[in-house]
């Protein structure tokens, strides 16, 4: 399975984060990422900016430096086109993960919750 696996339905688009990221996965994540840019993008594109619902049940939490600065970078590009983004579940160590992320990205739109019902609330308030 590819490590970020996509959706885009109206102004949700949803990514789901599988397995774990290392150096073994890096070039085909990059490709999930760049094809994560254009999903965003179309939606923006549209006339709406997308609300990003990012699911960490399937991530084991082990990730490289690489994977953690591409996700950075999706952000940064995503940024104008984004009004939120919520990541919900994993265990302790996805969540640690994404929380380390989520401070090197330091943006006030995007949020970690424990459930998806949650996450999804929070969007859509």
């Amino acid at each position: 399975m590819a490590p970020l696996t996509l959706q885009g339905t109206g102004d949700l688009v949803e990514m789901q984060l599988h397995g774990m990221l290392t150096d073994t996965n890096f070039e085909e994540l990059k490709g999930n990422i760049d094809e994560a840019k254009k999903v965003v993008k179309d939606v923006y594109n549209g006339g709406v900016s997308a609300k990003v619902l990012f699911d960490l049940t399937d991530f084991s939490g082990t990730y490289n430096v690489p994977s953690m600065l591409a996700f950075k970078e999706l952000e940064a590009h995503n940024r104008p086109f984004v009004k939120k983004t919520a990541l919900f579940g994993g265990s302790m160590a996805a969540r640690v993960a994404a929380e380390l992320t989520l401070e090197l990205i330091g943006q006030d739109n995007l949020k970690i919750f424990k459930t998806r019902d949650e996450a999804h609330a929070w969007l859509n308030s």
